[in-house]
């Protein structure tokens, strides 16, 4: 005689649910893996990669005498990069005391930064001092510090550039 509970159709009805759902969970669990895979990463903010690129910025500001003017250019206005997200570009002009020594000052730059910064030779031979760094120890922002003479003295341009981040919700004018 042959038992009933052996034969898949005499089963309990949540027991044959429970077989008939096992494929789909697991379709569904490989086609989430594969798909995770294989997904963008999201970007980071546009406010924290300003941030950051503001923060580094600072940090060059820093190694400069205490009593220099800060001129930030008050642009804030995001550049397109790759798809659909962008960038942040920040400019500072600061205005070092007399007798300020902008050779030094660049040449001292990487060491007195640290392992925050490191330096990307650009290969461009320019006629003024000048570096430029990527400051892994700040979202990977583009820092590229020059020291001018103007109609007004020297002056230390400074000029940072973010990684790609999301839109900001509202865009500055």
């Amino acid at each position: 005689m042959r038992r009933l509970d052996h034969c898949p159709n005499n089963r309990p009805t949540s027991e044959k649910r429970a077989d008939a759902t096992r494929p789909a969970l697991a379709l569904l669990a490989a086609a989430a893996l594969a798909l995770a895979g294989c997904a963008p990463t999201s970007l980071p903010t546009y406010e924290a990669v300003r941030g950051q690129a503001q923060a580094a910025m600072q940090r060059v500001v820093d190694e400069l005498s205490p009593d220099v003017r800060v001129e930030k250019n008050p642009s804030d206005k995001p550049f397109v990069c790759e798809g659909e997200g962008v960038f942040y570009t920040g400019q500072w002009t600061v205005f070092p005391p007399e007798g300020f020594d902008g050779q030094s000052f660049v040449d001292g730059l990487p060491a007195a930064l640290g392992s925050d910064f490191r330096t990307d030779d650009r290969g461009l031979e320019l006629n003024y001092p000048a570096a430029s760094f990527i400051a892994p120890g700040y979202s990977n922002s583009t820092v590229d510090v020059s020291v001018l003479t103007r109609d007004e003295g020297v002056v230390v341009d400074i000029l940072s550039t973010s990684q790609c981040a999301q839109r900001p919700a509202t865009e500055a004018p």
